[in-house]
This record gives C-alpha cells, sequence and structure tokens, in this order.
C-alpha cells in the first residue's frame, strides 16, 4: 500500500509489509488528508505511481532481514489465531465464503506452522526483497530506530504529533532466539543478500 498526502506538503509512504506500515498510515492518515493505492496492498514506487501520479517526497520504513524472517514467521501464526477467536466471538462469520473464516483451515495453517518451526518455514519461504519496495524511495527509516529516524518525517511534514504503535506482535522473544545454528542464519543471508548488501545490517 501506498499512502500519500499533497497539502500542505507532498509526500508518500510506502508500505514495506511487516515493518510498521500500519503505525505510519495511521500516523498519515490521523494528520492529514491522505489518498491511498486501492489495486494493491503493497505498491512500491512505480506502482503507486501509475496509480497516484506525481508522489513528492518518498519515504519507507526497513527492517533486519533476520528479524523481518522471524515476523513474518510468528506473523502467519498469529493472524491465524486471531481469525479463529473472531468466528467464536462471532459465529455468523462462520457462513462467509472467505477461506480466513473457516476455523478448521485456519487451524491446520497453525498447526502446519508449528510442526515445521520457524526453521523449516525459513527454508521453504519464498518471501521477497525489503529492497525491491525501498530502492526507489527517498528516504529510509530503519524500524530498529523507528522513533528517532521518524523524526526527519515530522520535520519533513512541520508535523509533531506522537507517532504511536500499531500491530504489535505478541508473545515473541527476539529474533536472535529463532535462530539456533549458523545454517540458519546463513540462509537469510543468502536469500535477503540484496537486503543486506543495500542496508548494510548484520545478525
Amino acid at each position: 500500500m501506498a499512502v500519500m498526502i499533497k497539502e500542505p506538503y507532498h509526500a508518500t509512504f510506502i508500505h514495506i509489509p511487516k515493518n510498521a506500515g500500519n503505525t505510519v498510515s495511521n500516523w498519515m492518515r490521523q494528520n492529514f488528508v491522505t489518498q491511498t493505492t486501492k489495486r494493491q496492498q503493497h505498491s512500491d514506487v512505480r506502482l503507486a505511481q501509475d496509480m497516484l501520479g506525481n508522489l513528492g517526497w518518498t519515504f519507507c520504513v526497513i527492517r533486519n532481514p533476520w528479524d523481518y524472517a522471524v515476523s513474518w514467521y510468528t506473523f502467519k501464526i498469529d493472524v491465524a489465531k486471531v481469525r479463529i477467536s473472531m468466528v467464536k466471538e462471532s459465529p455468523k462469520l462462520a457462513n462467509s465464503r472467505k477461506e480466513k473464516y473457516n476455523i478448521e483451515k485456519q487451524q491446520n495453517q497453525i498447526d502446519r506452522l508449528e510442526a515445521e518451526g520457524f526453521e523449516g518455514w525459513l527454508k521453504r519461504t519464498n518471501r521477497g526483497t525489503q529492497y525491491s519496495w525501498a530502492k526507489d524511495c527517498d528516504y529510509w527509516i530503519r524500524l530498529e530506530n523507528l522513533s528517532e529516524d521518524f523524526k526527519e518525517v515530522q520535520r519533513h511534514l512541520n508535523c509533531f504529533e506522537e507517532l504511536g504503535h500499531a500491530n504489535k506482535t505478541r508473545n515473541r522473544t527476539s529474533y536472535k532466539d529463532y535462530y539456533t545454528s549458523q545454517e540458519l542464519i546463513d540462509i537469510v543471508a543468502k536469500k535477503w543478500k540484496v537486503d543486506i548488501d543495500a542496508f548494510g545490517y548484520d545478525f
């Protein structure tokens, strides 16, 4: 998704999934009149330009690739658990044709991910690089330094309202706890080499 404001300042946030996107998007919507891409949930600069035109100053949030991988794995489990809870709280949702409201399928998703563990998921995932979204942005915010780096966005937009925090992953320890062998560290180093080289991250 891309969120753009035109007045009084022209800027666009490129939402890279699992990188504080809802937090930043909510901040923009709360403080400005915005336009948002509709056709594709997560849009890079090129796709956003096709849908919104001139984007002005562009920015995004990037993340340590080893942390990024863990965040995706835990998110997949967490979202399935949330969907099951939603159906249990509102049974009428179970009549929906949407797969996300099928308790059996969501539980199967949880069982499969927990059975294979982070190692199994990591070996099979083909999750793309962050760089494919970030490469054309004017400014990169590091998630590890979100509050400090976001001050540049606040200065650029002359808006100093508090950022807040949305969609925090629950019950998750440090990403380093998931890497129980050098093999797992090396898998990320290979799969997300582009990100590591571009952003200068290490384990």
